[in-house]
């Protein structure tokens, strides 16, 4: 599915949502005469016993529609998760409408114009699945309405390079929101089960960002070797792998991608590891003593860890169950 065709859905979702919501309020005021009316139609009855008339209940005002409105909530409903799977499929499968194949290069960055319209709400979607609140950032690459922007990437070969991993997280998204593992993404999640260092992986994962000091306490590493080891592992999952799952920060930190989230939202529930607790999460990471935090800047922003995973585990992986 293109761009277009995805945008398309999205507003039919989000038309089909909001007949939804004005259907709920509906149905709370129809509740509410229906519950009048019932009221006074018993009155009347018991009046009528008490007079010693006959009770004609053709004389009450005609019963609210509680059925009806009713049917058109769930008709709307069921509507409202099919196009959720259509969407999910687009996702799965997204090709973008890349008007150039040579990107334009400004202040640093490269820019792929987008064809024909301009796909706000595609683009929304995606944020919102990705609980990102500013901009749909994928690891540097900035999606907008009209246009990508592969953040401080001047050359052709390396913007691509970053647009495709851009790409293929957006398609990882589709497959969990369809409840599956993508066949790539599950060769990833098999070598990281095999790996001998496992449970580094599971330790970044479980936090979205280490530090080496951090993995050396955690593990009591203390061997050069197996220091060096250990450092190899977390900068191979920058180097070696694609799209990469980790990035580094040339000082000993490493931060899961987009990509390397998705992967261990999936690797979680294959591998059945049950969700830790923040507080757990914290208790077993001491702060780097006298380390000073440096502002991340705008390309460096990523969407809250525990927001993302929330909306996998709550959201994306129990649609598969």
């Amino acid at each position: 599915m293109d761009l277009g065709g995805l945008n398309s859905l999205v507003q039919r979702l989000n038309a089909t949502r909001e007949k939804l919501r004005e259907k709920q309020s509906d149905y709370e005021k129809t509740k509410a005469v229906a519950a009048q009316e019932s009221r006074e139609t018993e009155r009347l009855r018991k009046l009528a016993l008490v007079a010693g008339k006959p009770f004609d209940s053709s004389a009450t005002s005609e019963k609210a529609p509680v059925e009806k409105v009713e049917s058109e909530i769930s008709e709307l409903k069921t509507n409202e998760a099919e196009l959720e799977k259509q969407i999910a499929k687009g996702i799965s499968e997204l090709k973008l409408p890349i008007k150039d194949p040579d990107p334009k290069i400004s202040e640093g960055n490269a820019i792929f114009d987008f064809e024909g319209d301009i796909y706000n709400d595609a683009i929304d979607y995606l944020k919102l699945k990705l609980s990102m609140k500013q901009q749909l950032m994928i690891d540097n690459v900035v999606f907008h309405g009209d246009k990508v922007i592969v953040v401080g990437k001047p050359n052709a070969a390396e913007a691509t390079d970053c647009l495709m991993n851009a790409a293929k997280s957006i398609w990882a998204l589709g497959s969990i929101m369809l409840g599956k593992t993508s066949e790539e993404m599950g060769k990833v999640i098999d070598f990281l089960r095999a790996s001998k260092h496992k449970q580094l992986w599971e330790f970044l994962g479980e936090r979205g960002t280490v530090s080496l000091e951090n993995a050396y306490e955690n593990f009591g590493v203390t061997d050069g070797a197996e220091k060096k080891r250990t450092r190899t592992f977390y900068s191979q999952l920058e180097s070696r792998l694609e799209p990469p799952l980790a990035t580094g920060d040339g000082r000993g930190s490493f931060q899961l991608t987009i990509y390397g989230r998705l992967v261990w939202a999936s690797y979680k529930k294959t591998c059945g590891i049950p969700e830790q607790s923040v507080e757990e999460s914290r208790a077993r990471i001491p702060e780097a003593q006298g380390a000073e935090k440096e502002p991340p800047t705008e390309a460096m922003r990523k969407p809250s860890q525990t927001a993302l995973q929330n909306f996998m585990e709550k959201v994306l992986l129990k649609e598969g169950e």
